[in-house]
């Protein structure tokens, strides 16, 4: 399966995602520690992150571009409740998905951009 990094501000969300992907095989790390990304995306080698940039009361898109600047082959996708109304969504991102405790489409968002056939549940 794949390498997968999550950056959520809330425990509950990560752990349901770490828990979820992991169950399909993945090998999952995840923190609530955006400061900490770079040196965990450099120590874990990851082939997808999957991120919630809404951290603290606000967008930090810096993260989105130290991420790219250090691995522009990682595959991202933005996992969160809303995506700010008047901005465009960056290129540097693979996906976005709107939360939800029904995990069927960021499932199959992750599966479509890794093309990892196994991946998705049936729908």
């Amino acid at each position: 399966m794949a390498k997968i990094l999550i950056l959520d501000e809330c425990p509950s969300t990560r752990n349901l995602l770490a828990e979820e992907l992991a169950g399909e095989g993945n090998i999952v790390l995840s923190t609530g520690m955006p400061d900490l990304i770079l040196e965990e995306i450099t120590a874990f080698n990851p082939e997808m992150a999957i991120l919630d940039l809404f951290v603290k009361g606000k967008y930090r898109w810096d993260l989105l571009a130290g991420i790219k600047n250090r691995r522009p082959d990682l595959a991202i996708i933005l996992y969160s409740w809303d995506f700010p109304k008047g901005v465009s969504y960056p290129q540097a991102i693979d996906g976005f998905i709107t939360k939800s405790f029904d995990l069927q489409e960021l499932k199959q968002c992750i599966s479509d951009v890794l093309m990892l056939p196994g991946l998705a549940v049936n729908m």
